[in-house]
């Protein structure tokens, strides 16, 4: 019985550490939400420059963005478009409509797509795979 005992902890410890692992393997990417702002500055429908969500490269190399997708809980997603974001830099997506640069991305849409109360974001490569999610209020900028 100890032994049945002892070899049932074993298999929960390396569930333990793969769960782990698996959750340091999006971590790895080094890719992630780090600031969001949900609520544009009022009136909302002509500002929506002011709803955005923010992704940061955390790691020392590049990272191609494209293909990948952030989207929030009512299913509305973003695809990026070829798009690589630089070592240590972020860059900001903003619901409204402008031209894309280094730091700025622009869904080009005519309605908010965050609640402003709070929501989901969530980041995923090309692949669909989780890199990163950020649930946050209006006022998390």
């Amino acid at each position: 019985m100890n032994k049945q005992l002892l070899s049932g902890a074993f298999v929960a410890l390396a569930l333990l550490i793969l769960s782990g692992s698996l959750v340091q393997g999006a971590e790895a990417i080094g890719v992630a939400i780090t600031s969001v702002n949900f609520a544009a500055p009022s009136p909302e429908k002509e500002n929506l420059e002011g709803e955005w969500v923010e992704i940061t490269n955390k790691d020392t190399a590049p990272q191609s963005l494209t293909g990948w997708t952030l989207e929030d809980e009512g299913n509305h997603t973003y695809t990026f478009p070829e798009f690589s974001l630089n070592a240590g830099a972020s860059v900001k997506v903003h619901t409204g409509e402008g031209s894309d640069t280094s730091r700025d991305l622009y869904w080009d849409r005519s309605t908010s797509v965050w609640n402003n109360g709070g929501d989901v974001a969530t980041l995923k490569d090309a692949s669909g795979n989780l890199v990163s999610s950020y649930a946050g209020g209006a006022e998390e900028a």
